[in-house]
């Protein structure tokens, strides 16, 4: 059966995402302030083939990209690869970084093509990153609702069992969802609050499993099982109207 725009792959994602923005074309050499970059670093971006760029040719690029280098049509024409590689584990160019700069290229008047190409991607890395690796970056989860437009479907990726990575980042999350919830107040001022309140209604549905980790855990990992069982208790009270916790 084909993949549907909601189940693509990370790597799929990634491929329709370079084949919609492949009419993007970079002309000529990227403006940039003579005092900041030099001329040999813009035309390395200029005549290595997309593809080929590496982190270390566009990471400066990423920070610097139109305010000291190039305009918004450079940055859509890199826009691809610098997901790419800023969505990887480690990656050195950083997520925040490339996000805030999709604001600045005002990517909501960009054709509706592009923009649920760029959603489909950030949807499609949320769902393996918080299914497969090892770690929860609270802060980016405010970032996504607000490019991608809803928590909905980032909860539905987030489907915790007692023995996989996303079970250990619900258990490593808890404790730190005050600081989860300034982070998704700050990107999403209007509505934060409603988002808020799918998260927590959300974590409440997970007692059951956070209930039958301990368990499993219980004369397995001592350590890992108490982090259980302080997670289950704090949801346990976790009032479920957005307000402050």
């Amino acid at each position: 059966m084909a993949s549907t725009a909601a189940s693509l792959s990370l790597p799929e994602a990634l491929a329709a995402l370079y084949a919609t923005f492949s009419h993007q074309q970079l002309r000529k050499l990227p403006e940039a302030c003579p005092c900041c970059i030099t001329a040999a670093e813009s035309w390395v971006l200029f005549t290595v083939p997309l593809a080929d760029q590496t982190e270390a040719q566009l990471q400066r690029y990423a920070f610097k990209a139109m305010t000291t280098w190039g305009n918004a049509a450079d940055f859509r024409y890199f826009l691809p690869r610098l997901l790419e590689l800023s969505l990887r584990l480690d990656a050195a160019i950083e997520k925040e970084t490339v996000f805030s700069k999709l604001e600045l290229a005002g990517w909501t008047s960009w054709g509706p093509a592009e923009q649920a190409a760029v959603r489909q991607v950030l949807r499609a890395w949320w769902a393996h990153h918080i299914q497969q690796e090892c770690f929860f970056e609270e802060e980016l989860l405010g970032w996504l609702i607000r490019l991608t437009g809803s928590i909905q479907p980032l909860l539905q990726a987030w489907q915790p069992a007692e023995t996989d990575w996303a079970f250990e980042n619900l258990v490593r999350t808890v404790p730190v969802l005050s600081d989860l919830e300034q982070h998704i107040r700050t990107r999403n001022p209007e509505d934060a609050s409603r988002h808020i309140a799918a998260l927590r209604q959300w974590l409440g549905q997970q007692l059951p499993i956070l209930e039958a980790g301990f368990f499993q855990e219980e004369t397995r990992n001592e350590e890992f099982a108490q982090a259980i069982s302080l997670a289950h208790t704090l949801v346990a009270v976790l009032p479920t109207t957005g307000t402050l916790l």
